[in-house]
């Protein structure tokens, strides 16, 4: 009995991206069972290899991005180099680049260029601040976008200083914007024929996870709000061993469910109260949960269905996933399901046979090795 295709069978993916968004979305496209041929520049390849700490040869953070690719170095700077990806991307599917505005299209590896030869093409560009407006030109991270969208400004810390997030927001939620945007291009371009660029921006991926708190903001509600901490049924709260339990009884019937197992009951009525009481209702919970060990908590309250569970560490988080290892493409496909993953693989390990597949003969291969345009 053959194995299941996965939903992408067929589909051929050129990954121009480095770091991490990029590299995410393209690693997605690969579990749902795209071939992502990664592009890469010789003689480093991808600044992410040398990102300690170490997996092998290679870094953890890079393994933890680049599953089921193949990689090829090719030096994109020589006129033969980008000649060779041109070529590539005639019959590519996809595209996903993460250069800023205008680089690749000097190379003539540009959106119109590329989609000229081969109108089936989906085109991704994933950048900072998208390719047009002020603001398109500027290198940046993570916290650069994370500080332009708003996200530093509603995380703040005791003093009222902004919080730079312990998981890179910005830039997986470009990369997962990234996949949605190429997979909808393919959806559309089984009706029309026609592929399209796909233009993604890490600062609006950021403005849309602020949707919530920036629809408080006509209001004049300000930065609080319920789901910032600021009412006793939603908040954080220390335990005796230095842990913490996350509490999120909104529904009343959850706080209600609470306040009983705590033996509490005089809190249920006091659940969305104002000023000094509020206050006074998060310090009676918080001085009851400083009572026992954080575990002792959660084998206290796991019957009670009151939304309260443990504030893992990245290390029980991970060995807490139902599938261990890795993780796992977050989303369950019944009739095509994610691919199981091929590790990382090392800079060129994939060049000459993906050559050989774009029709190179042996000895062109050698030719552009020799030149240094492949390693």
């Amino acid at each position: 009995m053959s194995l299941p295709q996965g939903a992408l069978q067929g589909v051929r993916v050129l990954d121009l991206t480095r770091y991490i968004p990029g590299p995410y979305c393209t690693m997605l496209l690969g579990d749902l069972g795209a071939d992502v041929v990664k592009v890469e520049e010789p003689p480093l390849g991808d600044p992410t290899r040398a990102v300690p700490p170490a997996a092998g040869e290679d870094s953890a953070a890079h393994a933890a991005l680049n599953r089921n690719k193949r990689s090829i170095a090719v030096d994109l700077r020589q006129d033969a180099g980008a000649a060779l990806v041109k070529r590539l991307a005639a019959s590519a599917d996809v595209l996903v680049e993460g250069y800023r505005p205008g680089v690749l299209a000097r190379r003539g590896l540009g959106a119109q260029a590329l989609r000229a030869e081969n109108p089936r093409l989906v085109y991704c560009s994933l950048t900072g601040y998208g390719q047009v407006g002020p603001l398109a030109p500027r290198a940046g991270h993570d916290v650069n976008y994370a500080a332009r969208g708003g996200f530093l400004d509603a995380n703040r810390d005791a003093e009222g200083r902004p919080v730079i997030p312990g998981a890179q927001v910005a830039d997986m939620t470009g990369g997962l914007l990234a996949t949605i945007g190429i997979l909808a291009a393919l959806l559309a371009r089984e009706r029309t024929g026609r592929g399209q660029v796909v233009d993604v921006s890490m600062l609006d991926g950021v403005l849309a996870l602020m949707t919530v708190p920036a629809a408080r903001t006509p209001s004049g509600a300000g930065r609080a709000n319920e789901l910032s901490g600021t009412h006793a049924c939603y908040n954080v709260y220390p335990c005796r061993d230095g842990r913490h339990l996350a509490v999120g009884a909104l529904e009343p019937k959850f706080w209600e469910a609470l306040c009983g197992a705590l033996d509490l009951p005089q809190l249920a009525p006091r659940q969305w109260e104002r000023g000094e009481r509020r206050r006074q209702t998060i310090t009676i919970l918080a001085e009851r949960f400083l009572s026992r060990d954080r575990d002792e908590w959660v084998s206290a309250l796991g019957a009670a269905d009151a939304c309260v569970e443990p504030v893992l560490d990245v290390a029980e988080a991970v060995a807490a996933r139902p599938l261990g290892g890795e993780a796992a493409f977050p989303v369950r496909l019944s009739e095509t399901p994610m691919r199981q993953g091929r590790p990382a693989p090392a800079l060129g390990a994939g060049t000459d046979e993906v050559l050989a597949e774009a029709g190179y003969g042996r000895l062109e291969i050698e030719s552009l090795r020799t030149s240094g345009v492949i390693q």
